[in-house]
C-alpha cells in the first residue's frame, strides 16, 4: 500500500472513529453514513441522549438478561428510538477527534473493541474511496469505489468485527 493510500485510509478510519465517537450516547441499532464530497452524512435510530434514557436501557438490558427474553428489549428499544441525522465537515470531525484524543491518550487501557468507533473505524475500502456505510444490530456493511473504479460490497457480521478488531489490536502491540 503506497503512503497516499495509507494516508487516506487513516483518514477514513479515523473519521469514522470520530463519528461512532459522537454518537455513541445515542446508542444506534441501525446507523447509515453516506460520504457526499468530505462531508459524512450520518442517518439513524438511537436513544435520546438523556440520562434517563441511558438507566432505562440499562434496567432493560439487566432485564433481558434475567428472563432471557431480548426480543422484548428491541421492541422496547424501537419503540423509546428516536430518529437522527447529522453532517460532519473535516473540520467537525477535526474539532471532534482533538476533543476525544485526550481521553484516547490519557488512558492505558486497550481501546473497546465493543464501542462504536472502534467497530466503525475497521471499515476497510482496501485503497479505494469509501461510499456508504451501514450499521445494524449484527453487522457493519459498506460499498467503496476501489482502485479501478469498480464498485465493490463487503459486509462483516459482529463475529468478523470481532476478530478484526483483535487482530488490529494485535498489530499495534497492544
Amino acid at each position: 500500500m503506497d503512503s497516499n493510500s495509507r494516508t487516506e485510509r487513516q483518514d477514513c478510519a479515523a473519521a469514522l472513529r470520530v463519528i461512532g465517537q459522537e454518537l455513541a450516547d445515542l446508542l444506534p441499532l441501525h446507523l447509515e453514513i453516506e460520504i457526499k464530497g468530505t462531508d459524512f452524512v450520518v442517518s439513524g435510530k438511537g436513544l435520546s441522549e438523556s440520562e434517563t434514557a441511558k438507566k432505562n436501557l440499562l434496567s432493560k438490558v439487566w432485564r433481558a438478561l434475567i428472563h432471557r427474553d431480548p426480543g422484548t428489549d428491541i421492541v422496547d428499544w424501537q419503540l423509546n428510538s428516536t430518529s437522527f441525522s447529522r453532517t460532519y465537515s473535516q473540520d467537525d470531525l477535526s474539532r471532534s477527534d482533538e476533543h476525544h484524543f485526550t481521553k484516547r491518550t490519557g488512558s492505558a487501557d486497550l481501546p473497546d473493541i465493543y464501542s462504536l468507533g472502534e467497530r466503525l473505524r475497521i471499515v476497510n475500502a482496501k485503497g479505494g474511496e469509501l461510499l456508504h456505510l451501514t450499521k445494524t444490530l449484527n453487522s457493519v456493511s459498506f460499498q467503496y469505489r476501489d482502485k479501478d473504479g469498480v464498485l465493490q460490497s463487503e459486509e462483516y457480521s459482529a463475529d468478523d468485527l470481532f476478530r478484526i478488531q483483535q487482530q488490529y489490536s494485535s498489530d499495534r502491540g497492544n
